[in-house]
């Protein structure tokens, strides 16, 4: 879990931003024998229920010989007790609870934390309040219990194993270094899982879960006052206990007696540079006026760095959080070339340098103090927002914060007024001069056999700061040009594009609220007019031109296509670029698949002809940017190390197992170096050559928008362009590959099946079964001394191609393997007969629930007309949704849960551990 807090640097800072006016009621109080508990009435819940209970003890605070216990008390507490004799979580499954949905727990450094979400709703109120009593009453753990939860443990452990997880813990134990934090992760080492003992966890259950030392939060359609009283009398009769005295400056990081840390993984590809100032920040953590005003004043400080770091431009990213309750961090972070890591702090020092020699103006503290006074001015304390006010409570009182309020705001309102420019330039000076900071170098690894590069490559650290500005600080604009003029450069601005193409055929569904048009060069537009999409304008395109689209080399298209959407447009510096792309408000996304490529956009509507000038230029880009060959560099360090690498392998062994070959790759790092401008320009030209359907959903009346659409799409050159689509291997197969690093194995099993009789009712049933069938997995697997962990499983309908496909992922001992597979495959096969009458009603309110949160997701209508177009030709997906709800029956849901899983096409791999020399 990240524990850092990582404060807004816009308008949102001490309490949640919510959209929907409303109100919520919040009470909070404490029993007498100490647990706290806060009770946030949300009159829109309806029958949800949501409830948080967090033990204020985790991982720092085990002392010798109990690493992980803390994680392994959290499993403990659901297995077996007097009251529970067959285990609280076999109980819970029994009655209709699934794991991950209804009840989950976490682990962290300083606490650990019970979610509940009945399936019922707030009709099983006692029944969550008598699981927390169980969870602290005193317990005496079963060793027979320990037994087989160790197993599960375990598989969670190797499940960790990833090279993410490697280098976040080494990042995380430098940030923390000196304190119990910075020791290991919550899960401990494998060997403190082997050893530990049901009898620790007991002991540490006893030392640390008492109600005084207890939060409890419950958010739902409550009366407050019935809901006090259930907890008083569920939770009331509960002993308080004598907690140990814990010595704070434990739990700080200290000093670092060496600043510079190498960071590097044997699969690692990735080259970053970190530099992190750690000071002390107590009074920012007060809970009192002068704790308010601190936090203030760190916003100003940090609002103004970042102001800066997005006016010198470049690539460098800024973090500002804690450490502890007394240790405060502010980080910058960047990507640099193979071997340039030297020269890339350097460049860091310099830009900070300069930033130190741009105090903070008048003017500027004087905008942004406006800004927080129009946001702590807003009525919306806590408007009724069930999901928001469950973000809310973790964020505030499971923090140690106080829950937002109008008496906070107003306290807040009058310390904003004290803060001054002189306050803000000094505690910019305090962090960037604090003595106490690290350089984390992460380092790609150096492939097998191959020596390491010494040769510095600054093609990309020159640009942490501009070249212009390198020799000297002075040459920098002052604080009031920054603020008034901050590089945007008109000069570079997209031109007015007059468009030679037009709408060949127009048509209109009134149902539905969708124009139709056909471009002269092909392309097909849909718009969709919807008021979810407010003053924003949703934008996608898709071309069924892959990366394995006839005459393209694959993996040449690959990073043409990487190339031409990471560089800034010709006669563009990246950071100007940027820069642009902020101000337009433009978020704009490009992927490549095999078989398509999508562009996923938004932008304020008054900026649409902004964001189709982006899209023409990436269209028609060109991959001779100035830092094309470095981004070539970068891939061809990667290369080997990649296919060495584990993840590699992996990819590899899959593609044998699904399509009998693996994709096209270059032979070695010289292939990719000998490409020239050329090459990629060439590829890119025939990525972008088929036709686009491109759908938009806008609030706009369609007349507002289509003569824009029109103007810059309908001219692009197109030509018919033939796409490949992979056949999947048919037949059933099981293959191991001895190719793990960790003693576990991987089971990684595909399956698919064709489908023609597509209709939206199938599309939504698909998603709701794949949540019943993750429950039945997990419940099997994991509760039945199968030793299972990260279960997942998935089903792809893919009505394009008329087929459904599937994948189930799973991590266990490499013995119980091919007996665990086996089980799973015989769950998804019973599947379809056994659905009870229950379960389709629970996941028809299930949707129920989830499609009133849809139906206000602009994206997700986006999503359904592309998926109702693609398929049907015409949007009516969207007509059907109403009457959705009334398909989700046990008979339909029976019949569509068949296209779940193919025993026919099941191909299963099995990654099994390395093979270790003798």
């Amino acid at each position: 879990m990240r524990l850092i807090r990582f404060l807004l640097l816009a308008a949102v800072l001490f309490s949640a931003a919510f959209v929907r006016a409303g109100k919520v009621e919040h009470v909070e109080g404490k029993l007498d024998n100490g647990l706290i508990y806060h009770i946030f009435n949300v009159p829109s819940a309806d029958r949800r229920l949501t409830l948080r209970l967090q033990v204020q003890a985790g991982a720092a605070d085990e002392n010798d010989g109990e690493e992980g216990i803390a994680h392994i008390t959290e499993h403990m507490v659901f297995q077996s007790s007097a009251a529970f004799p067959q285990g609280l979580s076999a109980h819970l499954n029994q009655q209709g609870w699934q794991l991950g949905r209804h009840y989950n727990a976490q682990t962290g450094y300083r606490f650990t934390r019970y979610l509940l979400s009945p399936p019922q709703g707030k009709r099983q109120l006692e029944e969550a309040l008598a699981v927390y009593r169980q969870m602290l009453s005193p317990q005496n753990f079963s060793a027979a219990d320990w037994q087989k939860e160790q197993q599960v443990i375990l598989a969670e452990w190797r499940q960790q194993q990833t090279l993410a997880n490697r280098l976040s813990r080494r990042h995380h134990a430098l940030l923390h270094s000196g304190s119990r934090s910075g020791r290991y992760p919550p899960i401990g080492s494998r060997e403190a899982i082997e050893q530990a003992q049901a009898d620790t966890a007991s002991r540490f259950h006893s030392k640390w879960y008492g109600s005084n030392n207890a939060v409890l939060v419950i958010v739902g359609d409550l009366n407050p006052k019935k809901a006090v009283t259930a907890v008083q009398e569920a939770l009331g009769r509960l002993k308080p206990i004598d907690l140990p005295i814990r010595h704070a400056q434990e739990y700080e990081p200290q000093p670092a007696a060496k600043q510079i840390h190498h960071i590097t993984d044997k699969d690692n590809t990735e080259n970053k540079l970190s530099l992190v100032f750690r000071f002390d920040n107590a009074a920012s953590q007060e809970n009192s006026d002068a704790g308010l005003y601190q936090r203030l004043l760190d916003n100003f400080a940090a609002h103004i760095i970042n102001t800066r770091l997005q006016a010198e431009g470049g690539t460098v990213s800024m973090k500002f959080g804690d450490l502890g309750k007394q240790t405060g961090s502010l980080g910058f972070y960047t990507d640099v070339p193979p071997s340039g890591h030297q020269e890339a702090l350097a460049a860091l020092h310099r830009l900070l340098e300069s930033v130190k020699q741009q105090p903070a103006s008048d003017s500027e503290t004087a905008a942004y103090r406006k800004i927080l006074h129009n946001h702590l001015s807003r009525q919306d304390v806590l408007p009724d927002d069930f999901h928001q006010t469950v973000q809310t409570a973790d964020e505030t009182v499971l923090a140690g914060k106080s829950v937002p309020s109008a008496a906070l705001r107003a306290a807040e309102r009058g310390q904003l007024y004290r803060i001054n420019t002189q306050a803000v330039n000094r505690r910019i000076s305090e962090w960037l001069n604090a003595a106490d900071k690290l350089v984390m170098m992460q380092t790609a690894a150096t492939p097998q056999n191959q020596p390491a590069s010494e040769a510095p490559v600054q093609t990309q650290a020159a640009k942490l700061v501009p070249a212009k500005q390198q020799p000297s600080i002075h040459t920098l604009a002052t604080p009031a040009q920054t603020a008034a003029k901050p590089q945007a450069a008109q000069h570079t601005a997209f031109a007015v594009h007059k468009g030679q193409g037009v709408a060949v055929s127009k048509s209109y569904d009134k149902d539905n609220a969708v124009t139709y048009l056909t471009l002269s060069n092909g392309d097909r537009i849909s718009l969709l007019q919807h008021a979810s999409a407010g003053g924003k304008i949703y934008f996608k395109a898709i071309a069924d031109t892959g990366y394995l689209h006839g005459g393209a080399n694959g993996w040449q298209a690959q990073l043409a296509a990487d190339i031409a959407n990471r560089s800034a447009p010709e006669g563009w510096s990246t950071h100007v670029f940027k820069q642009w792309q902020r101000q337009q408000g433009i978020v704009y996304r490009y992927r490549l698949d095999s078989d398509r490529q999508t562009v996923d956009a938004q932008v304020p509507a008054t900026g649409l002809e902004k964001l189709l000038q982006l899209y023409r230029s990436r269209q028609a880009a060109s991959v001779a940017a100035a830092d094309w060959q470095s981004r070539l560099e970068a891939a061809a360090v990667r290369l080997p190390v990649y296919l060495q690498s584990v993840p590699g392998k992996q990819e590899q062994e899959l593609e044998i197992l699904r399509y009998g070959q693996t994709e096209p790759r270059p032979h070695d790092s010289t292939e990719i170096r000998a490409l020239t401008p050329q090459d990629m320009q060439r590829q890119w030209r025939k990525l972008t050559s088929g036709n686009v359907n491109h759908y938009i959903v806008s609030s706009m009346p369609s007349e507002k928008i289509i003569p824009l659409l029109t103007q810059y799409l309908a001219d692009i050159p197109r030509s018919p362009a033939e796409n490949m689509n992979r056949p999947l291997l048919e037949g059933a197969t099981l293959r191991r590959a001895p190719i793990n690093d960790i003693d576990g194995t991987d089971v990684n099993a595909w399956s698919w099946q064709p489908f023609y009789d597509w209709t939206p009712d199938t599309s939504e049933q698909i998603p709701l079964l794949v949540n019943l069938a993750n429950a039945r997995l997990k419940d099997e697997l994991r509760s039945r001394n199968q030793s299972t962990y990260s279960v997942k499983f998935a089903a792809l309908p893919e009505p394009v191609y008329n087929r459904v496909e599937s994948n189930l992922f799973f991590s266990t001992p490499p013995e119980q393997a091919a007996e665990a597979w086996e089980t799973a495959q015989q769950i998804l096969q019973r599947l379809p007969e056994n659905i009870t009458k229950a379960e389709a009603d629970n996941l028809q309110q299930l949707f129920i629930e989830q499609e009133a949160k849809r139906q206000a997701n602009p994206e997700i209508w986006l999503e359904r007309l592309a998926a109702s177009h693609r398929h049907y030709g015409d949007a009516r997906y969207l007509s059907r949704l109403p009457q959705l709800h009334r398909t989700i029956i046990q008979t339909r849901l029976r019949q569509t849960a068949k296209l779940l899983w193919s025993t026919h096409n099941a191909r299963v791999l099995l990654i099994d551990p390395a093979r270790r020399p003798e």
